[in-house]
């Protein structure tokens, strides 16, 4: 079973996102093409050359050390073709794939390059950009899950060498640590070992590596092709050329765009002080940003692949070397990408179609009986307009907050006409009149806490119940799409999460979906 809710209730913060997904306000206005424009970013996308053989031949070679699966082989032989696009969506690597949010795009990727083929009658193939080049270590060095005591959990590792791009980090024995920690954590059930033995990693990976195959692993069937970035950085030359010489423009559009955004009610994304360069190696292999950009143009004409996009850049360089239709972004990347139309133009290229990744909540049978039970619902707990105090509230006597609200104003009215008294006898009195007036309230609070939860029992429910059912759902206060990566939902659904999940929602309805999980039979 399916149930909608508003996007707004799972992303309040995020304005921008909303006007986008809502076609209202100036957002669309910052992209060159709104969100139902696939034919429009087709015939521009269409104009491009792009190193189609040069490409597929590096994709061939590093996806079939991952797989060998024959609809990715086919979609990356279809790629070598003028006529063949690409819908793309990327993430950094992330410990045990990252929050399950990576899945669900590259699930929307799938899914929108079928229809996308499909509308327009041309052939689309899905591909997953692996950011193994960003270099924030903390951003992917730890996974989530709701421990027995229903609190939420993480397991993390250390790399000495932080500060150096992920492509680097190997599957060291403190991440093999970690993976096993993970798994003793999570709650033991029908699908515990499945689920681990799908996860667990193989004799001669490193830790990119293990991860790429495990997104192979769950979408070969559908013909995901993997991106490395490597992989297409000695093609950039030209591109970097361009970074490099016109960084000055960069800075001054990103500057323009950020003032334009700003005057239309939204906050930049992006500091364009410090957006929209090129990185490259120190000494000791960490990853610097470049700053005296023209002093690299020698080194950039002869070692290519020395060099890479940061976060502004990355897809106008994707952009630039593959036929990129359509980019499935979250909703803090289309944030940031309504900063990068200028970019477009400047470097030549057409920007493709932006169309949002889908949003999904799972839960399943026992939860929503107690959300139920508790007299709520998922939108209530989902826009953290429900407390465990409320929860408790709503299982009480209807009279019972009404007593006990009384007796409050009881002992108030009767202790104000002691305070003259006490005070005319000995003026030093008022403040200890003061302290058990307070005192009296506090004790009347912890006796209705008590009946309440004395209330609650009576219905079989405690707020530790509530507690871990809110942390299921909206663990740490965040989206649990946010907090908790594809291995913890496998182990309660079961292996064929991914494949049933994959049909679930509508492609063109950005709202949030909330999924009540059938069992297998």
């Amino acid at each position: 079973m399916i149930e909608r809710v508003a996007a707004r209730a799972i992303y309040p913060e995020r304005k921008f996102y909303l006007d986008y997904i809502a076609r209202c306000g100036d957002a669309s206005s910052f992209f060159t093409h709104p969100l139902d424009g696939c034919a429009r970013a087709l015939e521009a996308r269409s104009r491009l050359d792009y190193p189609r053989e040069t490409i597929c031949d590096r994709l061939a070679a590093y996806n079939t050390r991952l797989t060998d699966s024959p609809a990715v082989l086919a979609n990356i032989a279809d790629l070598r073709v003028r006529s063949t696009f690409c819908v793309i969506s990327g993430q950094q690597v992330g410990f045990l794939g990252g929050p399950i949010y990576t899945c669900y795009k590259i699930m929307t990727t799938i899914r929108l390059a079928a229809s996308l083929q499909e509308r327009l009658g041309v052939r689309v193939v899905p591909l997953f950009w692996l950011a193994n080049e960003d270099h924030d270590f903390t951003e992917i060095n730890h996974a989530r899950l709701l421990k027995d005591d229903g609190e939420v959990g993480a397991i993390r590792f250390e790399w000495e060498e932080r500060g150096r791009p992920i492509a680097d980090l190997p599957l060291s024995d403190e991440i093999r640590s970690a993976y096993s920690a993970y798994f003793d954590a999570l709650p033991p059930g029908p699908h515990h070992a499945d689920t681990r033995d799908l996860f667990a990693p193989k004799q001669g990976e490193d830790y990119c590596t293990w991860h790429a195959r495990l997104f192979t692993q769950f979408f070969s069937k559908q013909g995901l092709v993997i991106v490395e970035p490597s992989l297409l950085r000695t093609s950039g030359r030209t591109f970097f050329r361009v970074a490099l010489e016109r960084h000055t423009r960069i800075q001054e559009r990103l500057e323009k765009t950020a003032a334009e955004l700003r005057e239309a009610g939204y906050s930049p994304p992006l500091d364009p002080a410090q957006a929209g360069g090129l990185y490259t190696f120190d000494a000791t292999g960490r990853r610097v940003r470049v700053t005296d950009s023209l002093s690299h143009l020698p080194a950039v004409d002869e070692h290519p692949e020395r060099y890479s996009p940061d976060a502004a850049l990355r897809p106008l360089f994707a952009d630039s070397l593959l036929p990129v239709l359509a980019s499935v972004l979250g909703p803090g990347e289309i944030a940031y990408h309504a900063m990068l139309k200028p970019l477009y133009s400047l470097f030549n290229l057409p920007q493709p179609l932006l169309f949002p990744r889908l949003s999904y909540t799972i839960i399943d049978h026992a939860e929503t009986d107690l959300i139920s039970r508790f007299g709520t619902n998922i939108g209530e707990i989902l826009d953290a307009t429900f407390t465990a105090e409320e929860a408790m509230r709503s299982l009480a006597p209807p009279d019972l907050q009404e007593r006990f609200a009384k007796a409050r104003e009881a002992i108030i009215e009767d202790l104000a006409q002691l305070r003259s008294v006490v005070a005319l006898l000995d003026p030093s009195l008022e403040r200890s009149w003061e302290g058990t007036r307070a005192a009296s309230l506090r004790a009347v609070d912890r006796l209705e806490s008590r009946a309440l939860r004395a209330a609650s029992a009576k219905h079989g429910l405690s707020t530790g119940a509530f507690q871990r059912l809110r942390n299921a759902i909206l663990p740490r206060g965040r989206p649990q799409e946010r907090v908790f990566p594809l291995p913890y939902f496998i182990n309660r659904h079961g292996p064929r999460f991914v494949e049933r999940l994959l049909s679930a929602g509508e492609l063109d309805n950005s709202s949030h979906c909330v999924v009540t999980w059938e069992d297998d039979d």
